[in-house]
């Protein structure tokens, strides 16, 4: 093989590495930026699933908010109304009650569209009882025996004073849905069987 058929073939594969190596690199620049492409895809489909869950959470936490004060007014309103009749005052008045509840049964009727199966589910026996409650407190004043009627607001007083651990229950599985907590607080398991025992004596 002469020299000039040598330097010829040399020639022919430095230009064909050359082109390759071009190609190569371009291939492999194509290549990174597609996986930089994936990648700020997934980041960004990650912060909107972010943002969204935070959405989610900030809607239900509002709700909760209000579903867990509107049920304490709910009941605070009605003991206080029960202890002004348990002591005989003739100036009582259900406004408070009346409002209270109305404020309650508005917030409710949102928690159902939103709240959880098991905040609605524990939450349930608190509104049973205010409804049990506040349907015998406004039949009080068509009781005309005092003792029975003092014995029937006694009654009433208790129910109420009964909600408040079930109330407890309920915020603590508020407090960890819209993750103001981690986990569940020691006394939820011994608040939960006092609610058992509760239901079962009523």
């Amino acid at each position: 093989m002469s020299g000039a058929t040598v330097s010829l073939i040399v020639a022919i594969v430095g230009v064909g590495g050359t082109l390759a190596s071009a190609v190569i690199t371009q291939v492999l620049a194509q290549q990174a930026e597609s996986r930089r492409l994936d990648r700020e895809q997934q980041i960004r489909a990650a912060e909107q699933r972010a943002s969204e869950d935070q959405r989610k959470i900030d809607r239900l936490r509002s709700c909760y908010a209000q579903l867990n004060a509107h049920d304490r007014q709910y009941r605070d309103a009605m003991l206080a109304y029960a202890y002004d009749l348990k002591s005989g005052s003739t100036d009582v008045d259900a406004t408070e009650v009346s409002s209270a509840r109305r404020a309650q049964r508005d917030t409710r009727a949102e928690a159902q569209l939103l709240a959880s199966d098991a905040v609605l589910a524990a939450e349930s026996p608190v509104n049973e009882r205010l409804t049990t409650a506040y349907r015998h407190l406004m039949n009080i004043e068509g009781e005309s025996d005092p003792s029975t009627r003092r014995a029937k607001i006694s009654r009433i007083i208790g129910l109420l004073d009964s909600i408040i651990p079930l109330q407890g229950h309920v915020r603590d599985l508020m407090r960890l849905e819209v993750r103001t907590t981690e986990e569940l607080p020691d006394r939820h398991n011994s608040e939960s069987r006092l609610a058992t025992l509760h239901q079962t004596d009523s």
